[in-house]
């Protein structure tokens, strides 16, 4: 149902930031994590102090170079963001990853000489069927009006991308923007929550672009359709659940606007996610994984620590998975998981048992001649191996683990 009066997926939801190389994805992380409460002050990329950026490489080369991962509460639920590099050079952290959240965030800006990277991100996401949204960042240093920004940027998505906020200019600055889905206008204020305002003076501009978003909805839906046809106002949530439900059909890829830098737009991104996101249960059918018996998880990342040893970032998505289990692969190579985590950036802290939804990080998943990312894992062997069924991703990552307890 939609965000008034509806149900949302509830649970722990892990959501990937992707987008072309200095497109402000780290950035953005930082300002989710402030906006949360996670971390006291928003760091800053040039300044060394985000969260995404903490290795000592990342720092000195003022760049993501490795998928970076942090986890936040937000409206009650645990939201884990996987922060993952815009360099080409690295693509393939984001290529692993994905597979195991729940949806993207892919951030970019109104630059043309970016769309051809845009178009790759894209790809990736529309090949493993990923549900996506796009935040068009640094929207405070916009030259261009947002619809000739999505006319540059459609050549780059399969789907149609569909603009859920138009912004509000005052002396050729954009100072806040109008909800297209709420029927709402919102004034920007610098790292706090936006201010509401009257509709009046921009609601003509509304109707106008609530309408070309709703006629993108109805493509797909006769209903709303008729309702259009008939010059019938459609009712808030039945437009709230169309988006909820076209995002994680993968038909269509919803716009929103905002400024990381300044947090602005930052809070409404997290509303969407909260309310349109699919949650655990819609990746695991997705990836046609059986969500009964042995718990199972995908590991998505090994980093090797100087002090922790090798440290592998996995998200559970089936069971409960307790420490001291023992990992075996189908070639009974054996590994004993020596410690469960959660992680803030470079920052770990010792946890209980990883549950259904939760991302965690395993201490000692593998031996040095064995690779685990973009494989699966499981708690328990039974008369024959339990094999989920593959779905669309790199030959590469066309393996199978089996841990047994």
């Amino acid at each position: 149902m939609g965000q008034n009066g509806g149900t949302s997926p509830r649970g722990p939801r892990c959501v990937a930031l992707v987008g072309p190389f200095q497109s402000g994805k780290t950035t953005l992380l930082e300002a989710m994590l402030a906006r949360t409460g996670a971390i006291q002050r928003q760091g800053t990329v040039e300044a060394g102090t985000a969260v995404g950026d903490g290795g000592a490489e990342s720092r000195h080369h003022r760049m993501s170079v490795e998928l970076s991962v942090a986890s936040t509460i937000f409206l009650g639920d645990v939201y884990t963001f996987v922060d993952c590099p815009g360099s080409i050079e690295f693509i393939h952290d984001m290529r692993v990853a994905l597979p195991g959240v729940d949806a993207a965030v892919v951030v970019c800006e109104a630059d043309e000489r970016k769309v051809p990277q845009l178009q790759l991100v894209l790809r990736e996401l529309e090949e493993l069927h990923v549900p996506r949204f796009l935040f068009l960042n640094k929207i405070d240093k916009a030259d261009k009006r947002v619809r000739e920004t999505l006319k540059i940027l459609q050549p780059a998505s399969r789907v149609p991308l569909v603009l859920r906020q138009i912004p509000i200019w005052s002396n050729d600055i954009i100072t806040g923007f109008v909800d297209l889905a709420l029927e709402r206008a919102f004034i920007y204020k610098e790292h706090a929550a936006s201010e509401v305002v009257a509709l009046d003076e921009h609601l003509d501009r509304e109707k106008e672009a609530r309408f070309s978003m709703l006629e993108k909805l109805a493509d797909h839906d006769d209903e709303l359709m008729e309702q259009l046809l008939e010059d019938i106002p459609p009712p808030r949530d039945k437009v709230f659940d169309d988006l909820a439900k076209e995002l994680r059909d993968g038909i269509i890829c919803p716009v929103l606007i905002g400024s990381a830098t300044r947090t602005n737009g930052v809070l409404r991104l997290l509303k969407a996610l909260r309310h349109e996101a699919p949650a655990i249960a819609d990746t695991v059918k997705r990836l046609g994984v059986a969500a009964k018996g042995d718990a199972i998880a995908y590991v998505m990342k090994t980093l090797h620590t100087t002090h922790g040893g090798k440290m592998s970032i996995a998200r559970v998505l089936h069971g409960q998975i307790p420490d001291s289990a023992t990992l075996l692969t189908p070639e009974s190579e054996a590994g004993r998981v020596a410690g469960i985590f959660k992680m803030l950036g470079q920052t770990t802290e010792k946890r209980g048992p990883a549950a259904a939804g939760e991302p965690a990080i395993f201490r000692s998943l593998q031996r040095a001649d064995q690779s685990w990312p973009g494989r699966f894992a499981s708690t328990g062997l039974r008369s024959g191996p339990h094999r989920p069924q593959q779905f669309r991703i790199r030959s590469l990552l066309r393996q199978v683990i089996f841990p047994q307890q």
